[in-house]
């Protein structure tokens, strides 16, 4: 079977005048979930951020003249994966659908689906006990979270991607289902066979522009370069949501829905005022960001200014692949340079050259624990074995740089294109250093020399008895470090997204402050909360898309049958 992965020229093409940045390479972290691309995005700011002086918590002022009025049935915020979901899925129970998106075109799609029960994993013969499965998402989160929702992905995701996977039949394309899933047990974490896929025989796909002419087929009407800047909530924001009050190059114009309104904008990722506010551990930890300008959490805010209740912890998914140049402290995250190799459970290093925790673990437990060492940053460290070691790493999801042992045609960033990356790019650039000798990359790296060899001599040594005897991680990832050239980099956490939400109940409602469904405004995606808390369980690949088209699809059906 011919396997495809990104080649070094696939990958060049990608970068902006040959440099490496975060947002150029947005395919290759493709188990995350976006809502929105930052590529034509409209800048249009809400009345209460204009003046630069007042929160985002601070409601606009009331907007009573409009260039026009819309009225429509089913009402979308948001042309991304969760959006274009709910649309298709309300115009084929027949409901009049529009859409609204700030940019000028549909959100970008990630493919690393997370489902249960689909036709691919019935017929494969994956049986997965559900419940296990929502048991390790609580656990992730410290059962912050509520299981009726998780359940609700649990229960319809697979009947969600077998939707999906005859939409992409109609455009040459098909479904994959990973089963590779490494050990069995990553250490204390369990993973599952839940990660689809979708391709064609020439490369990975994009799900929204397929979606996007699937709504087309279906009637569906989207609206590009509109920003909503106001949710309408009757009776002095105590009634039902008749619909919402939008931007438009033209002016402000109205928008009524009768039937419902569906919040699904993507989060909060691309809002510098809100991310350092409600989460300021993500702050600390990043050196890049991932997250599209146009996620400036509009519908959060909009939501909350009528009375919404929103998830109290803070939660962003987080990848440990945001490389800064040595010396530099990674607090301007648009000078950092993605580096996918990051996942890698390499040697780590705090700038003192000490190892500091197990880095075999999910992407941003590595980076927390860093954010405990001096300077907040830490280094991987490789050596001209990593080829060897990474096909014994044997990494799954988006960190893979293997092919799949199951043989399936799941397209990775594999070992040519992180060698291109590196050598025509990330080296060139001083986002990588190496040297013949552990000395000299110490220097480059501007760790303390003696302390970071005997580093890596004591390292080396727990190799060789096979046994990580100060941080307990995997025999068959310890792995020493000894053939030149020896390589380096420091890293911190790339926020890909929030996903912090508003308060729904299993009907997708938004509730309240006291927890009661407000009539009329309905989330999903990145919009909707009570799912993860404090972290992203990268092991349970897929996750925030699945549940993002899962529940985008559940509410497009619910309220086009109101």
């Amino acid at each position: 079977m011919e396997r495809k992965g990104l080649s070094r020229r696939d990958f060049l093409k990608g970068t902006v005048a040959g440099t490496v940045g975060i947002s150029t390479v947005g395919l290759l972290s493709a188990c995350a979930t976006q809502e929105t691309s930052g590529k034509g995005e409209q800048k249009i700011q809400e009345p209460a951020e204009e003046a630069g002086k007042v929160s985002w918590k601070t409601p606009p002022q009331a907007i009573t003249e409009f260039v026009s009025t819309i009225n429509t049935e089913v009402l979308v915020v948001g042309a991304g994966n969760a959006g274009l979901f709910a649309a298709c899925a309300a115009a084929e129970k027949g409901a009049k659908v529009t859409v609204i998106e700030r940019n000028a075109m549909v959100g970008v799609g990630r493919e690393w689906i997370g489902a249960i029960g689909s036709r691919l994993q019935k017929e494969a013969g994956v049986n997965i006990n559900k419940f296990e499965v929502i048991e390790e998402l609580s656990r992730y989160a410290s059962h912050r979270v509520d299981q009726k929702i998780i359940k609700l992905w649990a229960d319809n995701s697979g009947q969600t991607v077998d939707w999906l996977e005859n939409v992409v039949k109609e455009y040459g394309a098909y479904m994959v289902l990973e089963t590779d899933t490494g050990e069995p047990i990553h250490g204390v974490y369990k993973t599952f066979a839940i990660q689809h896929s979708i391709q064609n025989d020439e490369k990975h796909l994009d799900s929204t522009q397929i979606l996007k002419e699937k709504a087309k087929e279906l009637g569906v009407e989207v609206l590009f370069e509109t920003t909503m800047v106001q949710v309408v909530r009757e009776n002095n924001n105590t009634g039902r949501v008749s619909g919402i009050i939008a931007k438009t190059k033209d002016g402000h114009i109205k928008i009524d829905a009768s039937k419902g309104t569906i919040l699904c904008t993507g989060g909060y990722g691309g809002n510098k005022e809100m991310v350092e506010e409600l989460n300021p551990l993500a702050v600390q930890s990043c050196t890049g960001k991932e997250a599209p300008p146009g996620c400036q959490g509009d519908g959060i805010k909009a939501a909350t200014w009528v009375g919404a209740a929103k998830d109290d912890i803070a939660t962003a998914q987080i990848f440990d692949r945001a490389a800064i140049k040595p010396g530099a402290d990674g607090k301007d995250w648009s000078q950092a340079a993605f580096l996918h190799m990051g996942s890698q459970p390499f040697l780590k290093v705090n700038l003192k050259g000490e190892r500091f925790a197990n880095e075999s673990v999910p992407y941003d437990f590595i980076v927390h624990a860093a954010s405990l060492q001096p300077g907040d940053r830490y280094c991987m460290i490789w050596d001209g074995n990593w080829k060897e070691h990474t096909r014994q790493f044997h990494t799954i999801g988006c960190s893979r740089l293997q092919y799949s042992k199951s043989g399936s045609k799941l397209i990775v960033f594999d070992e040519n294109a992180t060698e291109g990356m590196h050598n025509e790019a990330l080296i060139p650039q001083g986002f990588i250093v190496e040297s013949d000798t552990l000395e000299g990359l110490a220097e480059k790296l501007q760790l303390p020399v003696n302390t970071f060899v005997k580093t890596v001599q004591r390292y080396n040594e727990l190799c060789q008895k096979g046994v990580d005897e100060d941080f307990g991680k995997e025999s068959y990832r310890m792995l020493a470090l000894e053939k030149a050239p020896f390589r380096g980099a420091v890293l911190g956490g790339q926020l890909i997204c929030t996903c912090d939400g508003l308060r729904i109940n299993t009907n997708l409602q938004v509730l309240d402050v006291n927890l009661e469904p407000i009539e009329g405004l309905y989330a999903a995606g990145n919009d909707s909360g009570g799912f993860f808390a404090d972290n992203y369980p990268e092991l349970i690949i897929g996750s925030t898309c699945g549940r993002a088209i899962t529940f985008g699809r559940l509410a497009g059906q619910i309220v086009a049958s109101l």
